[in-house]
């Protein structure tokens, strides 16, 4: 990406729809490896965020370039904790370093899943007019993923986890393909994705 990533803005952390997944049933989990110490020293592990997984040193990490030369990438599926009656959303659950283990599914061609867990590069979407015509980057971002039938948009691996969206495939790590603009439980904004290639 020629910009820097920027994150689609959502109302507390992100949320994961699995759609039509195989990991579940046939093994393809990983959930014996801790969040990195430096990588999440300051920030949480969000559900949708695709993740390297260093099984030699049993760490989940962010998949910048360096560690998907060697580390395979998984979407985060941590099963939701809520320890707070008044943030007992799936938009409240986050993981955070030293808390319980993440559960990761390591992903194939095919299968489908949403999220609102994605950003994009700030040079491909901004924000555009002036006065009514107004529009943020958020909102031509959200409507370039509904107009997908006509101009195709890719998902990957972004050095923060959150799934980079873009016009151009990626060429490391798993290729998604966005089929679909569509809600997450709640209501809120999401983006349904195809693996193309994992």
């Amino acid at each position: 990406m020629a910009g820097n990533f920027k994150r689609f803005v959502i109302d507390g952390y992100g949320q994961l729809e699995l759609n039509q997944v195989a990991f579940r049933r046939d093994g393809r989990v990983e959930a014996q490896c801790a969040l990195d110490d430096t990588d999440f020293a300051s920030v949480p592990a969000e559900n949708g965020m695709l993740l390297a997984v260093d099984r030699i040193n049993r760490k989940i990490k962010f998949p910048k370039s360096a560690v998907i030369a060697d580390c395979p990438v998984a979407l985060n599926y941590t099963a939701e904790h809520m320890y707070d009656e008044r943030a007992n959303a799936l938009k409240d659950f986050k993981l955070e370093l030293g808390s319980f283990y993440p559960r990761l599914g390591f992903l194939s061609v095919g299968e489908l899943f949403t999220t609102n867990c994605v950003g994009y590069d700030d040079t491909e979407w901004t924000a555009t007019g002036s006065g009514d015509t107004a529009k943020t980057a958020d909102e031509n971002f959200k409507e370039a993923c509904a107009n997908v039938a006509t101009t195709a948009l890719y998902g990957g691996v972004s050095d923060e986890g959150a799934i980079a969206v873009s016009a151009s495939k990626p060429s490391a790590g798993p290729v998604l393909k966005v089929v679909e603009a569509t809600t997450m439980p709640d209501g809120t904004f999401g983006i349904k994705f195809q693996v193309l290639e994992a």
